[in-house]
Parts: C-alpha cells; sequence; structure tokens
C-alpha cells in the first residue's frame, strides 16, 4: 500500500488579520498519518505471524523429542522457545490477541511443568497447543505492502511454515505406516520453498533449489528405502533450520 498523496489547489483565507492553514494541506497529512498507521498495523501483524509460525516449529520440536528422541530435556528446551516466540507475537499484537496469546502462553508453561510426571497429557497438551497455534495463524491475513521489510517478513513467514511441514514429516513418519502422510508434508515444504524463490537474492535461491532437491530425494527414500527416510526427513529439517537463520 503506498502513501497517497493528495494534490489540490491551496485556498488561502485572511479572516482579523490571521492567515488559515488550507484545510486541504490539513486533510493530505491527516491521510498520509492514516496511511502511515495503516501500513505499521500490518507491519505489526507480519511480525506477530512470524512469531506464531516459530512458535509452531517449537512446538512441532517438543513433539519430537517426546515421542521420536525420548528426552524430556530437548522437549522442556524447545517449550522454552515457544514461550519466547509467543510473548514476541504478543508484545506486537492488538488487545484482543494478546489475551489469546497469554492463554497459550500459560498452557505453554503447563505443559512444560507436567512434562516429567506426565508426560502422556504433556503431549496432549502439546498437540493442543500446535492445533491453537495453527488457528490463530489463519487469523492473519495475507498481507500486501509493496515495502522490502514486509516482503523479508513475508519471506520469513513462509520459511517458517516450511520448516514446520518438515517437522510435521519427521513426526508423520514415524507415526504413519504408509508414509502417505510424510511424502504430503514434504509437498508442502516443497512448495512453499518454491513459491519463494521469485524476487529472491541468487544465494537464497540456490539454497531453495538444493532443498527442494533433498526434499525429492527424502520422496523417494519413503518409497524405495524407508529405513533411510527418517534420518533424511531429521537431516533436511535440520539443514533447513540453518538456511533459515542464514537467510535472515
Amino acid at each position: 500500500m503506498k502513501k497517497t498523496l493528495i494534490a489540490t489547489t491551496m485556498l488561502i483565507g485572511v479572516s482579523a488579520g490571521f492567515a488559515l492553514a488550507p484545510a486541504t494541506t490539513v486533510f493530505a497529512q491527516e491521510t498520509a498519518a492514516s496511511t502511515e498507521a495503516a501500513q505499521q498495523n500490518w507491519l505489526d501483524a507480519l511480525n506477530a505471524r512470524v512469531d506464531l509460525a516459530q512458535a509452531k516449529t517449537a512446538l512441532l520440536r517438543a513433539q519430537i523429542a517426546l515421542e521420536i528422541e525420548q528426552s524430556p530435556e530437548r522437549a522442556q528446551q524447545a517449550l522454552d522457545d515457544a514461550q519466547v516466540w509467543v510473548s514476541k507475537a504478543k508484545d506486537g499484537a492488538v488487545a484482543g490477541a494478546k489475551a489469546q496469546m497469554q492463554v497459550m502462553s500459560d498452557d505453554i508453561k503447563s505443559a512444560r511443568d507436567t512434562i516429567g510426571e506426565m508426560p502422556d497429557e504433556a503431549r496432549a497438551k502439546i498437540e493442543a497447543l500446535t492445533v491453537t497455534t495453527e488457528a490463530r495463524l489463519l487469523e492473519y491475513k495475507q498481507a500486501i505492502l509493496d515495502t522490502d521489510e514486509a516482503k523479508l517478513l513475508q519471506l520469513r513467514y513462509v520459511q517458517a511454515e516450511a520448516h514446520a511441514a518438515l517437522l510435521q514429516a519427521q513426526l508423520a513418519e514415524k507415526m504413519d505406516a504408509t508414509g502417505a502422510l510424510a511424502a504430503a508434508y514434504l509437498d508442502k515444504a516443497q512448495a512453499l520453498y518454491q513459491g519463494t524463490k521469485e524476487g529472491a537474492t541468487k544465494g537464497v535461491q540456490t539454497g531453495l533449489s538444493e532443498l527442494s532437491a533433498d526434499i525429492d530425494a527424502a520422496k523417494l527414500l519413503i518409497a524405495e528405502k524407508r529405513d533411510q527416510a527418517g534420518t533424511a526427513i531429521t537431516d533436511l529439517a535440520k539443514r533447513a533450520a540453518d538456511f533459515m537463520r542464514g537467510a535472515q
């Protein structure tokens, strides 16, 4: 959304020896201020969406730590990370969303506190939190701002969602005997990466192409060498996380 510039003939009035400020100039200033405020609101929403996407990846890492790695300590660390991202999202959210995110923050703490004594209950809470985070993400509309900052935030959001899809593929590969669900999540990640190539720097495009090729290789392993697929997807998710950090 570009700033609206209002060009108009200025009307000067003189009354009792004082020059009156042109009404059209005041209107132009108010319009520009309103446009800037709207842009800032969009950017705040984009930032919150990126933070929530990062929270989702942290929650998925907590699930992986419990379901696959059997590591309560890593699960707790991942939940700590999720707590940080939700807090960041809350800082830039509107009043109604702040209340929702406070509930999420409280639920994360509850899940963390139950990992040691009630791991099954903790798993259920983390899964529910992942679903809740997905729902919050859907509430943020696609921003249409033609600014470098907005484009960068959109890129970070898509990369976080792609990384989340890879983590979901990692979970699904262990839970789904057919491998179909894991392959579907890999397809989702690949589509997200492909969608960000246009307009990206050459270095980012190269990294995205390499990740896409690795996803193809992982899908082939699911179909032909299933015993190697889990390790390949785990390594792929780690490379995706490293790439995302480097691209920022």
